[in-house]
């Protein structure tokens, strides 16, 4: 099996710009997703520099994350809402049958339903075969 993936980097105008960590990444906090320097400035998804996946499922729960603290910043207090690394991969594993592996930092398992994660089933497989993708191309990216 062949498995192609591309480089995780962040656009030019990020790993260009004054934002940028060593490794050009838009530096945050892992745990606020504030930047350091300027707290005005946050960052998610695959600019962001949190040692996390740069999933869609990733995203989808930074950007909660990144609301809360922006009221919170702009209200002048502290961000309390805290980001766990979650990131979720579909992995197939049987004709059929996945597991749906969700996780956050340091390898904790951060399971969505409560079903035990790493028995591969039927119904993670329609989860992502037929409603992932909708969720997608339907509820995530919009023209």
């Amino acid at each position: 099996m062949l498995h192609v993936v591309p480089p995780q980097v962040a656009p030019d105008f990020i790993r260009q710009s004054p934002l940028a960590d060593a490794a050009g990444f838009c530096g945050v906090n892992p745990k606020t997703l504030q930047y350091p320097r300027y707290v005005n400035i946050f960052s998610l998804g695959d600019v962001c520099s949190s040692p996390n996946a740069k999933t869609a499922a990733a995203a989808r729960k930074q950007i909660g994350i990144v609301a809360e603290n922006i009221l919170a910043a702009k209200e002048g207090r502290e961000c309390s809402h805290i980001y766990e690394g979650y990131g979720a991969c579909p992995l197939t594993v049987e004709n059929d049958k996945v597991i749906l592996a969700e996780f956050g930092f340091g390898g904790k398992l951060l399971p969505t339903f409560p079903l035990d994660p790493v028995v591969p089933r039927r119904f993670s497989w329609l989860l992502k075969a037929k409603l992932f993708p909708w969720l997608y191309w339907n509820g995530m990216v919009r023209p």
